[in-house]
């Protein structure tokens, strides 16, 4: 049991400090594969989720410094409050409709606000100014998984956009279920693989 709420969470993530220290989190929580690899493989339920696991990465190097691929720290860390922030993660802005790097990254960290307690205690020191899990389904025949962590955002004709990992997906209807509870998807193996969400 968290001994934090999520509106605690929240309220600290208003400061953009504080965005920046809990991608710092998160980035920390991930195994060094993960890092490496820019993609959740490990569902430990800490670090990203494997709907964040690239975009969560890039926001942790931004705001590290810290090439993911070496472990080696090789440029200046950055806020995403920084104007330079909306240029590099321009199109995953515009993917998810957000106004800028902030919001995405409090996006991301509000979504794993339950590894977030530690920034109840954590002091700011400034710096230069969301898991998609697979399971094969047991009572079937066919080959199917169930996603979850998709982000629905437009139904048109026969198919259906969701935003996976800062990625816009169309998945055709007729392939897929939608639990309206969980919001989980179910279908195809093949498909799923084709789309990435493997």
């Amino acid at each position: 049991m968290t001994s934090h709420s999520k509106s605690q969470i929240q309220t600290l993530l208003s400061n953009p400090s504080y965005v920046d220290q809990a991608l710092r989190i998160l980035g920390d929580n991930q195994t060094p594969s993960e890092l490496r690899t820019k993609s959740t493989h490990i569902h430990n339920d800490i670090g990203f989720s494997a709907a964040y696991g690239t975009t969560g990465t890039r926001l942790f190097e931004f705001v590290t410094g810290i090439n993911t691929k070496t472990g080696e720290k090789k440029w200046q860390p950055k806020s995403l409050a920084n104007p330079i922030a909306d240029r590099v993660f321009g199109r995953y802005i515009r993917n998810h409709g957000l106004n800028n790097a902030l919001e995405l990254g409090r996006k991301v960290a509000l979504i794993h606000w339950k590894q977030l307690g530690a920034l109840i205690t954590w002091q700011p020191v400034a710096i230069p100014a969301a898991p998609v899990q697979t399971q094969r389904k047991e009572d079937g025949t066919l080959d199917k998984v169930i996603v979850r962590g998709l982000e629905f955002q437009v139904h048109k004709g026969k198919a259906i956009r969701f935003l996976h990992d800062s990625k816009r997906v169309w998945l055709p209807v007729s392939q897929i279920d939608i639990d309206d509870a969980t919001g989980e998807v179910e279908m195809p193996r093949w498909l799923a693989r084709n789309k990435g969400l493997l």
